[in-house]
């Protein structure tokens, strides 16, 4: 199962939607998109561990499910850099859908029996790639995998 979604369907819902727009040819200009459109805190370093920490963090956002839309493929001229980036969005997908995000709801409706809050909420993390960019996604994770 691919941690990403080739589709140009808009129909595709979540609480918080952020655009990655087309055209995106260099690091800087990426982290740029991603700090604004997922509203990363202040402290974003706009680094590869910078992203990776926030990505897989987003308790700052509402409550549910994130969906991050990609126009096409940024760095797509760069399959060093465009790789890094892949394997980012690919483990945050996965961690949020595992073990959940630092969101802590504090209501008191949410508490349990025990009058304990649930520390860890979980939300997705969708990842959308238009569908002309699954050959090139696949081949470039193919040419990273860890090898035995």
């Amino acid at each position: 199962m691919s941690a990403f979604i080739f589709s140009n369907a808009p129909e595709i819902k979540g609480v918080y939607r952020a655009e990655v727009p087309a055209g995106i040819k260099n690091k800087s200009a990426l982290m740029d998109a991603l700090f604004e459109g997922l509203q990363f805190p202040d402290y974003f370093g706009g680094n590869w561990d910078a992203l990776d920490e926030c990505i897989c963090d987003l308790s700052w956002l509402p409550p549910g499910d994130v969906i991050l839309i990609h126009r096409d493929l940024p760095l797509s001229e760069d399959r060093a850099l465009l790789s890094v980036y892949l394997r980012i969005l690919e483990r945050a997908v996965e961690k949020l859908s595992t073990t959940g995000s630092n969101l802590i709801f504090v209501s008191p409706e949410n508490w349990d029996a025990t009058a304990e809050r649930a520390l860890l909420v979980k939300r997705k993390l969708l990842v959308v790639f238009p569908p002309n960019t699954q050959h090139v996604v696949y081949s470039v994770l193919a040419e990273t995998e860890p090898r035995n």
